[in-house]
């Protein structure tokens, strides 16, 4: 990322500011998830209720996706991040002050709104930042949320053995977005269009690409790889509870094994994206591993194996394909970076509207079905990952001093 020009002084206060909304974002996602119980209690409903109220992040991703894509597009990134960090201030400052599932749930939604505003702000800026090494930096972008989602299940585990108000687990991310906010007023973004000297080092295309093909095959990809990590953050507490007989404070720390996955994930591909992988060779092998990963927690469940699962899915689902999926769909379609994001991240939107639904139905049946359903969801993300992989060789014509590993055999 060096090589890039927008590397430079007035760009990396926008660089610092974009990450650490992620940072807050990995908890923002995790934070009615791992205070279910006490969430549950306060507004007198059950695990399936504050399953719906989760719900309420994909619908507001789905209702505003979109628009505010066109938006990042027309009135610059800054903008819409702003947006998105008011919205997740009014979550994290108003979750401990809600009066009951209604105005909760209108506050999940509104986060959900702001997630599509740091999503459709936030991504295209990073690319628009580091043109040449655009997976590692948008990869890095999970490296943010995963430490966020590490680091909140301890504190709250800590909390529950010391009881402590879960509320200071909430109200302190919000104070810290009030800092991020001061500090983005003061920064600076690059200009949205790619420097033509540095676009000629990118692979180019020699064939046209086929939205119905690769462009379908990207968004159900995203949606698959989405839904494949959320399933797991959400519900492998549980899960590990009933079926591997873990006591709850150790059954939440799963997520932080989860975590710890997608962190070592991030750095090693981080490091290897720059000259060594084509993000979508990572794609690959991560749904692949995933794919045997969840079959395994399905049929052999027990503490090893659900700490060693959530650690393995961790790497392999939330890892950064989500958001590699986006930088080679960016590839296959340039000219409007934020419009792809957000048609990408709306079907993200949709799983995080449906998949709660579905889960929290598939709760009071039988919690293995949620770890089933999280295998189908894998290998959908498996077989799609194929397909792109397939065409964007047909696509791409890679430049000589940019053959990476493997590809000798698909130029």
């Amino acid at each position: 990322m060096s090589q890039s020009k927008a590397f430079s002084t007035p760009f990396i206060l926008a660089v610092i500011c974009i990450y650490l909304s992620y940072f807050l974002h990995g908890i923002s996602a995790l934070t009615l998830a791992q205070n279910m119980t006490v969430l549950a209690e306060k507004f007198s409903t059950d695990n399936a209720g504050i399953a719906y109220l989760i719900s309420g992040i994909g619908l507001g991703r789905l209702v505003s996706i979109l628009f505010l894509g066109v938006l990042s597009d027309k009135f610059g990134r800054r903008a819409i991040i702003l947006f998105g960090i008011v919205m997740y201030m009014l979550f994290f400052f108003g979750i401990p002050a809600s009066p009951n599932l209604l105005v909760a749930f209108a506050l999940t939604v509104g986060v959900g709104i702001g997630n599509s505003a740091l999503d459709t702000g936030g991504y295209p800026a990073l690319m628009e930042c580091f043109p040449k090494a655009s997976g590692s930096a948008v990869i890095l972008v999970k490296a943010m949320i995963s430490f966020g989602q590490m680091f909140y299940p301890m504190i709250v585990s800590y909390m529950m053995l010391n009881n402590i108000w879960y509320g200071y687990g909430v109200i302190i991310p919000g104070m810290m977005f009030v800092l991020v906010t001061l500090l983005l007023l003061r920064s600076k973004f690059p200009s949205q269009l790619v420097d033509k000297t540095i676009a000629k080092e990118l692979p180019q295309m020699h064939s046209k690409p086929l939205v119905w093909l690769e462009g379908v095959a990207s968004v159900l990809f995203g949606v698959a790889a989405f839904s494949t990590f959320y399933v797991i953050m959400v519900w492998m507490p549980k899960y590990a509870m009933a079926f591997a007989g873990m006591a709850e404070a150790d059954a939440v720390k799963t997520i932080t094994y989860y975590s710890m996955g997608s962190l070592v994930c991030v750095f090693i591909f981080a490091a290897l994206l720059k000259k060594m992988v084509r993000p979508i060779w990572a794609n690959v092998f991560n749904a692949g591993l995933a794919t045997i990963t969840a079959a395994i927690l399905y049929l052999y469940p027990s503490p090893l194996v659900c700490n060693a699962g959530a650690f393995i899915i961790g790497f392999s689902a939330a890892g950064g394909i989500l958001q590699l999926g986006v930088s080679v769909m960016s590839e296959f379609f340039p000219k409007s970076k934020a419009k792809v994001t957000s048609v990408y991240m709306m079907m993200g939107g949709v799983a995080n509207f449906i998949i709660p639904l579905i889960t929290g139905y598939l709760s009071n049946i039988g919690l293995q079905y949620i770890i089933l359903l999280d295998f189908g969801l894998a290998l959908l993300a498996f077989i799609t990952a194929i397909i792109v992989f397939i065409r964007y060789y047909r696509v791409f014509k890679i430049p000589q001093n940019d053959i990476r590993l493997g590809e000798h055999y698909f130029q």
